[in-house]
């Protein structure tokens, strides 16, 4: 008996818990993601760049990629010149492939790095308001 009441008494917590855990504004409304303002924001890159054939390989990559992560550092400043008063970069994915394209002799080797950058954004008032 006393095994069933509390069993029947902890589903029931259960279910409550995850209203008890959501965010409740100044004016005791819940709040749901997405309703603080914040925003994400994911851009995809391309680069491809020239492979030297008579430099270190390894060494090119890493110029590549440092060439990466300065787009994606500046990727925020662009964002906040033009959609959001706030940003924050939440991730870099990056990857790096090296190809001979050396087809008698036309055409070189290349590397290219591809990636993908997440930021966390606060829209400006003005977007999404009509024009007027």
């Amino acid at each position: 008996m006393y095994l069933k009441a509390i069993t029947v008494i902890a589903l029931l917590c259960g279910t409550v818990a995850p209203a008890l855990s959501q965010y409740v504004d100044e004016n005791g409304r819940f709040r749901r993601a997405g309703d603080d303002g914040l925003a994400k924001i994911q851009s995809s890159l391309t680069m491809t760049l020239p492979v030297k054939d008579d430099e270190d390989v390894a060494a090119q990559q890493q110029t590549a990629l440092r060439s990466f992560y300065k787009v994606a550092a500046g990727s925020c400043a662009m964002v906040l010149d033009t959609v959001a008063d706030t940003c924050e970069v939440t991730s870099v994915t990056t990857n790096v492939n090296a190809r001979d394209r050396s087809m008698g002799g036309a055409a070189g080797s290349q590397m290219t790095v591809t990636g993908q950058i997440a930021m966390k954004v606060k829209f400006k008032a003005s977007i999404g308001k009509p024009a007027q």
